[in-house]
């Protein structure tokens, strides 16, 4: 069962019922969804996206950039 909450110091306000009597002992295991909740649903993707990164991070290390005046950086 997973459910969503909010933390207010030591106690957990989950946004509904997780219908368990008064209680009942639990485990909880933490995680802080992402700000850009596209990132959450690419999750299973991990290792796609660290080799899209590195080939992003590569040709931008290949292009020739501009300054701002319009000339080159050679």
């Amino acid at each position: 069962m997973n459910l969503r909450g909010v933390i207010h110091g030591r106690t957990i306000e989950l946004e509904e019922d997780p219908h368990l009597p008064d209680g009942t002992t639990v485990e909880v295991e933490l995680s802080v969804p992402s700000t850009n909740p596209f990132w959450g649903l690419l999750h299973d993707y991990a290792d796609l996206l660290s080799e899209i990164e590195q080939e992003v991070m590569t040709e931008r290390e290949r292009t020739r950039w501009r300054s701002p005046n319009g000339e080159g950086t050679d």
